[in-house]
């Protein structure tokens, strides 16, 4: 009797011990599923995941589902299985972890102002010379994390792009100053593709460099969301939103009128975006990784006298900026000009990377953020 109750409690123990060594395995194999899924994230935010993969027999092997919120967060779920995914064979285990990020979407690996084609800065306001009264477009960056903007804590982080390459593919006209680098496009000759107008009125505290390949454009696409129709804000009106998505046809706003968004938001254009006189967005606590603003349509013109703090997204569309009020945040379009007294500040907040690891080229990936970590039931 003592040596079967010997025997009975070594069998029990050594079939606990496989089952828990099988549950350890499957666990490592399930974070190697998430870690998997972050990688293929910073190459492609579209990444949906992937089927059984086998490790070979006796190996196990995970499975991946990525699902997005249609924002800026994306559930991984990852599940492990060992020795494989039969649940029949023995010491079968199967255990699965999700986890929240967020891709951080920028208007391109780390540069402010992307133009597609072209780029034009013009410093000059209404036939006068802006250098004439000593002052000066600023093109610089700052980081919100930090604070507001002040001329003193701005950086020399920026980078102004453009894929083309043609002739004043990068145009500054009068007094502009650039605090950091331009990037040219592939097969780019600096001497004809940037051209400086006066050359002695211009100012790049960078370098001015030809990229080894285009710099990602990302694609609006409209999601299926309630139709808002045109919204179009005059006199002194405000139209008042909470935090959200939103798609419109077009948006308008005129005179003094005010769009204002008390919660993070993101707008959707179908056509045209057009910001004039006194009128203007107002961005929650004026951080602009709180506003982005994306435009399928062919033109954006912002010309009131407020500031406007937001992440412009329109490839396809001539951005055209122009009046007394700054630009805060990044801004993509497939042609931007931008003149008169308003400036662009960068904010490094809208960043894909840590800087200090990773310096700004074309072609760096995404940023995956971990915001939380379970182990599910599989």
């Amino acid at each position: 009797m003592l040596s079967g109750g010997v025997l009975t409690r070594s069998v029990v123990e050594q079939q606990a011990s496989h089952s828990s060594l099988s549950l350890a395995r499957a666990f490592h194999l399930s974070e190697s599923g998430v870690d998997l899924a972050i990688h293929e994230l910073r190459v492609d935010p579209n990444y949906t995941g992937a089927g059984y993969a086998d490790f070979g027999t006796g190996l196990g092997g995970y499975s991946i589902e990525v699902i997005s919120d249609g924002l800026s967060s994306w559930l991984i779920r990852s599940t492990g299985f060992y020795p494989s995914n039969d649940p029949t064979a023995v010491n079968y285990a199967a255990r699965t972890i999700e986890t929240i990020v967020r891709v951080t979407k920028g208007t391109g690996p780390g540069y402010g102002v992307l133009g597609v084609q072209s780029m034009r800065f013009d410093g000059w306001d209404h036939h006068n010379i802006r250098q004439e009264d000593r002052s000066s477009m600023k093109v610089d960056s700052y980081d919100s994390r930090r604070g507001p903007y002040t001329p003193e804590g701005t950086h020399g982080d920026l980078r102004v792009c453009t894929n083309g390459h043609e002739e004043k593919a990068v145009t500054l006209v009068g007094g502009v100053d650039i605090h950091g680098d331009i990037v040219l496009g592939p097969g780019s000759d600096p001497e004809t593709t940037l051209w400086k107008i006066p050359a002695q009125w211009t100012s790049i505290s960078g370098s001015v460099s030809v990229a080894d390949m285009t710099a990602p454009v990302e694609v609006v696409d409209i999601p299926m969301l309630p139709d808002g129709g045109r919204l179009a804000i005059s006199g002194h009106e405000v139209v008042t939103l909470p935090g959200g998505l939103y798609r419109f046809r077009k948006v308008q706003i005129s005179g003094h009128g005010r769009l204002v968004f008390t919660g993070q938001a993101d707008v959707y254009i179908e056509d045209a975006l057009e910001i004039s006189g006194n009128g203007g967005i107002d961005t929650l606590s004026r951080l602009p990784s709180n506003l982005t603003l994306y435009v399928k349509g062919p033109r954006v013109s912002i010309s009131g006298k407020p500031s406007l703090f937001a992440r412009l997204v329109a490839p396809d569309a001539v951005v055209e900026i122009s009046g007394n009020g700054d630009f805060y945040g990044a801004v993509t379009g497939r042609k931007i000009v931008v003149r008169g007294r308003g400036d662009i500040h960068y904010d490094k907040a809208l960043n894909l990377y840590d800087e200090a690891l990773n310096p700004p080229r074309t072609g760096d990936p995404f940023r995956v953020s971990i915001l939380s970590w379970r182990e599910a039931s599989p």
